[in-house]
């Protein structure tokens, strides 16, 4: 977790800044504090942060070196400084979540020693976003794959996220989330947003509240409490089967598309971290079999086509985590899934190309 770089906290976003920049001549010579705002991650003696993402990661001493060293070698390559100051400036700031994630495909990628570029540009030919968009990036193996990094931002963080909310709101009562958090994440969205305001007013009048098949209760404040909850990975897996259908804007139409979906413990849970009695492997394969096939008939309108069309776009769903430190990772760390009904299946030679640099560290299942 987080810990004390130079004897303090790091609370703010220059602290961080100051933190990358010891570390990197790229950092030092972007002069990132030029220009912008500072922003505070967790004042001193407050219980909640503005910025629990920031706060954590830029405290860690592994997860720092990963990024410095990712961003050294991005700029090695070739990258320009303007992407590099928006991947910082996204970082430290309040896409913290999502450009870490972005940064540990990318840290994947060097890894494997693969060529690829990021932020490539591409039109509405190209993916089915009418209007075209920047990939997160193009891989050659040679073949070109198209690629898009999405954070698996799951059940357990947005679930922490709104009881935390509503704890602070009952300050010094607590809300606790119990029973099974295996409910579709578009639900836990509409919490955090639209439908938050009638969960509050719930509590407060029943002192519990039921959404799908969460229970969430208010407690008085204890030194020590203990709850208890259902994982069901396959449940978890169906309640979620069109998540990936999310960001189908960016599927590709012509050339093979993977999805690379980044976990981490403090942020996707450690249901998608430790692979306790191969819960991981279930899910991740219950998840990739639904996103493949469960949509095939779908006449549902995907832009110019349908859900089922999409669903032929998707090449491949490959799983990241991106955790760095102690305790190291159980293998693998990267699992690969290849979709049958690809449209534009990448071919035998560059999935090989793509996963033995990894040795055991990458599982590839063909589906």
């Amino acid at each position: 977790m987080t810990t004390l770089i130079n004897g303090k906290f790091i609370r703010t976003r220059f602290e961080w800044l100051d933190v990358l920049a010891a570390e990197s001549s790229v950092v030092t010579r972007l002069d990132l504090k030029r220009g912008i705002s500072d922003e505070t991650y967790k004042a001193i003696g407050q219980k909640v942060c503005d910025n629990k993402d920031a706060f954590n990661l830029a405290g860690s001493y592994p997860h720092n070196a990963v990024i410095v060293k990712t961003i050294e070698r991005l700029s090695e390559r070739g990258a320009p400084d303007e992407v590099i100051r928006k991947l910082l400036l996204d970082l430290t700031s309040r896409n913290t979540y999502g450009t870490f994630c972005e940064l540990s495909a990318y840290a994947f990628l060097l890894e494997g020693n693969h060529d690829f570029d990021i932020q490539a540009p591409v039109t509405g030919a190209d993916i089915l976003n009418p209007n075209g968009s920047d990939l997160d990036g193009i891989l050659r193996l040679p073949e070109e794959v198209f690629f898009d990094v999405k954070a698996f931002g799951f059940h357990e963080h947005l679930v922490s996220l709104l009881t935390e909310r509503l704890s602070a709101e009952f300050e010094p009562e607590v809300v606790e989330a119990d029973e099974s958090w295996d409910v579709p994440v578009s639900m836990l969205f509409e919490l955090l947003g639209r439908d938050y305001q009638g969960l509050k007013e719930e509590l407060k009048a029943n002192r519990q509240a039921r959404r799908g098949a969460i229970r969430f209760i208010l407690r008085a404040p204890a030194r020590v409490r203990m709850t208890a909850r259902v994982v069901d990975p396959e449940l978890l897996a169906e309640e979620n089967a069109n998540y990936a259908f999310r960001f189908a804007k960016q599927f590709a139409r012509n050339k093979p598309f993977f999805l690379f979906f980044v976990i981490h413990p403090w942020i996707s849970g450690l249901s998608l971290h430790v692979n306790f009695g191969g819960s991981v492997d279930t899910f991740t394969r219950s998840f990739a079999t639904r996103t493949f096939s469960q949509f095939r008939a779908d006449q549902s309108a995907v832009f110019d086509m349908t859900l089922g069309e999409a669903s032929s776009l998707l090449s491949g769903i490959v799983f990241i985590d991106a955790w760095e430190g102690e305790p190291r990772h159980s293998l693998p760390r990267y699992r690969c899934f290849l979709n049958p009904f690809a449209r534009n299946k990448p071919e035998s030679s560059s999935v090989q190309a793509f996963a033995s640099p990894y040795g055991d560290a990458m599982r590839v299942v063909e589906l």
